[in-house]
């Protein structure tokens, strides 16, 4: 017993030191393993900014998982809007680019920075640099807000310029990509054969491959030699459909002849120019493909057969949206999805459910119906791209530079330019431009397809701001019937219907045609006999229904800058320049396009009107100074060449009261002696044409009493020309009781010189110049200019006695002392004062654009807005210069008075008047230049004199800015 308990106390004691040696060894072994981290940390880090291209691919396909490679393939979508952290949208695609790995995503609907911000943080998160893209199939705007919105394909071909449709890939490419997006799903370079197509229609650039094919290939160029992936869609061509594969699987029974033809054509072309990215349409082909109801995106012939094999394409290649019914109608998203990829697509573009055709596509390889080999070689490709487009080196953007890249002057500009080009007026009955209507009513009827209150509110405005005789109605889903009768109830009282059709291509849709209750009004108005304007903002082959309007405008979208651009060729601002990219059955051919010249000024850059910018911008710091300078308390200048108005800017307040409200450019003021030429010399003009005054005729011919005290002899010529020997000016005002005892003193009046001997500008032979006019007319004045010029040339703020509604927008004069206050809306000038307000030398008030289109008429040799009123030979009559040195009634640039407010600055033809109240308008003629120049410089008083050489230092500036 005591051997056996020695010999176990031994075995302990054995066993004990054994433990301690293995605890020891242990824990050498935990030392050893914890310092394996730190040694393999102390390997070299690889900057994958670093490795070229081949290295930097070869790197992800070595640690990508299955799963992962295939989440790379699929493109979920999102939208640039502010979502919280804990947004289940938000955290869904959390899910996607951190959990899932997927490849990309496709943005929508959003704003610049939301979607800026929202793409940096996914980049954050993402392993992988994500390809983000979009479809801005006309610029930006067609996703994101406050962008350079372009017209559509087809507006930029009714250009007939392919640099256009470079200039449009190139700006979208520029500001997508300070954005963060690096493809585009554009151009559709489907044929638009079929012009029941609900979905592709403005789209497409034509309807010939020809068309088609040219202009997708300056965007294609336009885009990627910009950094932007292009994308030619929707592949073999979605053109002869009349069915939206959004709602249902369109079916093309073509052979393959036929698409070789006409739909692959622009897709070969494309091919040819290096576009990057095709996208296959849901479209099926039983003559290419005889598995019944497959679309194109799931068709191994259609999608490696011909892109691939027959055409050679090596590009990206991406299905439609596979949430689309052409789709999903008869296919679960995950046999979609497993399709798609042995079909040979690269990238599977929003999958209803992004985990699910991530596994079905990874269970499909597994048990070997895809190979892993298919899979690597979209993802390669992918990969590839990425590497391309700098994304291993910089995912991010810099969203403080996006304000210097993205709706940027220059490319608002450019799509007002391209706006401008594809205007297209198909049907012209003698109808257009519509200055021509401006002593007419009109009716003018907004009809949308939709219930967007906003829908056509541009357009309306847009015309507001041009025509005053016009009522306005709106036509929506939800007007009724009672509505509509109440809109024909009104026709009678309308010379002129105009129609603005929104009928826009949109998703989901079905149809491209006006609403049931809208097309049987239309087809009403025209019954009755009304002469109707239809102006298409959308599909340009609405027409089709109403072959009797009187004028077709087609302007392809309603676009800001296409808003802007229809309605200045609605009124003659802008000659029309479209040609027709389609035939319209039965009712226009391609290549229609009518014209018509430029009628009526219009607002434009100062280089479109032949202005050094920056030169005629040194009027800012001039007009500045002179407020400054107490010249007057403000001012509006505006300045207009070659029918652009390239600089129309207000300064300084009404009054020198601290509070009181700011000018602005359309402030009236009283003209004072421009009286003299924009009512009485235009008058006598009219009449002399009309044969009714004869200028060598005796004044007392006209008014017997004139003649008194030796006026017998006194001619109007010597009236208009201020020779005829009668006295400056009078205090009537406080001689006379009466306006009749006002003019009884005029014609007493006896000569101070010898008529014909002297010049001496005389407000008496214009006050009785105004009262022949009325003799001869059987009219006031006022009523007679107003009807014969105002009204006719749409001078709308012109007028003699302004109504009292006009108060706050014309400037007051000087203060006068008897009554105690500032004269304001009332003529400055006592004499015309009490003869009523309305006198030849006096009394009229206008602002800068009534004056400028007054002008421009004289300048166009008297036709303006299509209507001409005068002869060219009387224009040049009257404005020339007379022995004396002086227009007939209008001041020349070398008479003592013309002189001094020019200086000689616009040659010595020039021609125009003065004011006393600080006015002044004067044309340039052999510049085509019109300068006007308003001012109450006589506010508080008249001894303020500091406009004169005012006038001087804005003259000399705008023919300095001038550019031959």
């Amino acid at each position: 017993m005591k051997k056996i308990f020695l010999l176990l106390s031994v075995a302990v004691i054995l066993l004990a030191i054994f433990n301690v040696k293995l605890i020891n060894r242990v824990k050498s072994s935990v030392e050893n393993l914890s310092q394996l981290p730190q040694k393999r940390s102390q390997k070299k880090h690889i900057d994958l900014s670093k490795l070229n291209k081949t290295e930097w691919v070869n790197y992800w396909m070595r640690k990508l998982t299955l799963e992962e490679k295939v989440a790379q393939m699929i493109m979920p979508d999102a939208r640039g809007i502010f979502l919280a952290r804990d947004n289940k949208e938000f955290q869904r695609l959390v899910h996607y680019v951190k959990d899932k790995k997927v490849g990309g995503l496709i943005f929508f609907r959003g704003d610049v920075y939301e979607t800026a911000d929202m793409i940096n943080y996914f980049q954050k998160i993402a392993e992988i640099p994500l390809l983000i893209s979009a479809d801005f199939e006309w610029g930006t705007a067609m996703r994101l807000d406050n962008t350079t919105h372009f017209p559509p394909a087809m507006g930029i071909a009714a250009t007939g310029k392919l640099e256009y449709a470079y200039e449009v890939g190139k700006i979208t490419a520029i500001e997508g990509r300070a954005m963060g997006i690096h493809q585009n799903y554009a151009p559709t370079v489907d044929v638009n054969n079929n012009y029941k197509n609900p979905i592709i229609n403005i789209r497409s650039f034509g309807e010939t491959p020809e068309i088609v094919s040219k202009f997708s290939v300056e965007f294609i160029r336009g885009l990627q030699e910009n950094g932007m992936i292009a994308t030619a869609k929707h592949f073999p061509g979605h053109g002869d459909t009349d069915i939206d594969s959004h709602l249902d699987l369109p079916v093309i029974n073509h052979p393959k002849s036929r698409l070789d033809s006409i739909e692959l054509v622009p897709f070969k072309e494309s091919i040819k120019a290096g576009v990057k990215s095709v996208m296959i349409a849901h479209i099926s082909f039983p003559q290419i493909d005889t598995v019944k109801g497959l679309p194109s995106t799931l068709s191994y012939n259609i999608v490696t057969g011909i892109l691939k094999n027959e055409l050679g394409f090596k590009g990206l290649i991406v299905t439609d949206a596979m949430t689309m019914r052409g789709v999903t109608k008869l296919y679960s998203n995950a046999l979609a999805s497993v399709l798609a990829v042995k079909a040979g697509n690269d990238i599977i573009l929003i999958p209803p459910d992004v985990d699910e055709a991530i596994d079905a596509i990874v269970k499909a390889v597994k048990r070997g119906e895809i190979s892993e080999e298919r899979i690597n070689e979209s993802v390669r490709k992918i990969l590839e791209f990425k590497y391309d487009l700098g994304l291993h080196k910089n995912r991010f953007v810099d969203v403080n530079k996006i304000r210097d890249v993205v709706a940027t002057e220059e490319h608002l500009r450019k799509a007002k330019e391209i706006a401008r080009a594809s205007i297209t007026v198909v049907k012209n009955d003698g109808i257009l431009p519509l200055m021509q209507f401006n002593d007419k009513r009109i009716l003018f009827i907004t009809m949308v397809d939709s219930n967007d209150p906003y829908s056509g509110n541009s357009f309306v405005s847009e015309i507001s701001k041009r025509y005053d005789n016009i009522s306005f109605e709106r036509v929506d889903l939800r007007s009724t019937d009672e509505e509509l009768n109440a809109i024909l109830s009104k026709l009678n009282g309308f010379d002129l219907v105009i129609v603005s059709a929104y009928v826009r291509v949109r998703a989901y849709q079905a149809s491209l045609a006006l609403p049931e209750k809208q097309s049987r009004l239309l087809k009403q108005i025209l019954a009755s006999g009304k002469p109707v304007v239809l102006i298409s903002f959308g599909n340009p082959y609405i027409v089709i229904e109403y072959p009797n309007v009187k004028a077709y405008i087609c302007s392809y979208s309603d676009a800001q800058p296409v808003v802007e651009a229809t309605a200045e060729v609605l009124f003659g601002e802008i000659s029309p320049q479209g040609k027709l990219p389609i035939n319209i059955p039965g009712f226009a051919t391609l290549g229609t396009g009518l014209s018509y010249p430029q009628a009526t000024l219009r607002y434009g850059y100062p280089d479109e009107a032949g202005f050094d910018p920056a030169k005629l911008a040194v009027l800012d710091s001039i007009m500045e100074k002179a407020i400054q300078d107490s010249v007057s308390p403000g001012a509006v200048l505006l300045v207009a060449r070659n029918g652009v108005i390239a600089y129309h800017k207000a300064f300084g307040t009404y009054s020198y009261d601290p509070y009181s409200r700011k000018v602005n450019p359309s402030s009236i003021y009283d003209m004072a002696s421009i009286t003299k030429v924009a009512a009485t010399t235009i008058s006598i003009m009219k009449l002399y044409e009309e044969g009714k005054i004869n200028l060598d005729d005796p004044v007392a011919k006209y008014i017997p009493k004139f003649a008194q005290n030796g006026k017998e002899k006194v001619t109007v010529k010597n009236l208009l020309l201020h020779n005829s020997g009668l006295p400056s000016w009078k205090p009537f005002y406080q001689l006379c009781k009466t306006p009749d005892e006002i003019l009884d003193s005029i014609y007493a009046q006896p000569l101070v010189y010898k008529t014909g001997d002297s010049t001496v500008y005389s407000d008496l032979g214009f006050i009785t110049l105004g009262k022949i006019i009325e003799v001869v007319t059987g009219m006031p004045l006022d009523q007679y200019v107003k009807k014969t010029f105002y009204i006719p040339l749409g001078m709308k703020n012109t007028t003699f006695l302004p109504p009292e509604k006009w108060l706050e927008n014309i400037a007051p004069t000087e203060y006068d002392s008897t009554l105690g206050k500032f004269v304001h809306g009332v003529v400055h000038d006592e004499n015309a004062r009490a003869l009523g307000g309305v006198s030849g030398h006096a009394g009229l008030f206008s602002n800068a654009r009534d004056l400028a289109v007054l002008m421009q008429m004289i300048l166009n040799g008297g036709e303006y807005g299509g209507k001409r009123f005068f002869r060219k030979e009387t224009v040049e009559l009257f404005t020339k210069r007379w022995p004396n040195n002086r227009g007939l009634g209008w001041d020349n640039a070398l008479s003592p008075y013309g002189k001094s407010a020019l200086d000689g600055a616009f040659g010595e033809n020039a021609f125009g008047h003065t004011g006393f109240t600080g006015t002044s308008v004067y044309v340039y003629p052999e510049k085509n230049v019109i300068a006007v120049l308003l001012t109450n410089r006589v506010h508080p008083t008249r001894a303020n004199t500091k406009h004169i050489q005012l006038r001087k230092v804005v003259h000399k500036a705008i023919s300095n800015a001038i550019v031959d």
